[in-house]
């Protein structure tokens, strides 16, 4: 399974700028109830990305999109180099950082590896995988709304 090589761009109503509003990404398989969760603070660079049940409060476990493609909070972006998928220092060129997420597939894939982010069956970290479909590969991004997408094709 490939994600269609597009860049999805989220606009906000009351902006253009380069990140937008706070989102949940919830796994979808295994009771669906983990969620991506980190402090995002330099102590927190270079170790993987964490996981903790739900809780919809905020906090850790909101994201932002950026027009780069990049999940990040404050200035730490998801970065996936072959081995984990860790915190590392935004820095705004793609390659590692660039993710594009189907909102009908449910799935989150890591642009320059094609491989998709998944839960590990003890629900203690993200694998990056072969994109196959699996419940554990399958990620809600929570606020997410495709009516104000804009498409852009790389």
């Amino acid at each position: 399974m490939n994600i269609p090589r597009k860049r999805i761009f989220h606009i906000p109503p009351w902006s253009l700028q380069s990140t937008f509003e706070l989102l949940q990404i919830r796994n979808l398989g295994d009771g669906g109830d983990t969620c991506l969760d980190s402090a995002a603070k330099r102590d927190d660079f270079h170790k993987p990305i964490g996981l903790w049940p739900c809780h919809s409060q905020g906090g850790n476990q909101y994201w932002m999109f950026s027009k780069e493609g990049e999940i990040k909070r404050d200035e730490a972006c998801l970065d996936y180099a072959g081995g984990d998928v860790i915190l590392y220092p935004c820095h705004g060129t793609g390659g590692n950082q660039m993710w594009l997420y189907d909102p009908h597939l449910h799935a989150i894939q890591q642009a320059s590896s094609k491989r998709c982010m998944e839960l590990s069956a003890d629900k203690q970290k993200i694998i990056m995988a072969q994109c196959n479909g699996s419940s554990r590969q399958k990620w809600l991004v929570q606020n997410y709304d495709e009516t104000k997408l804009i498409y852009a094709t790389s």
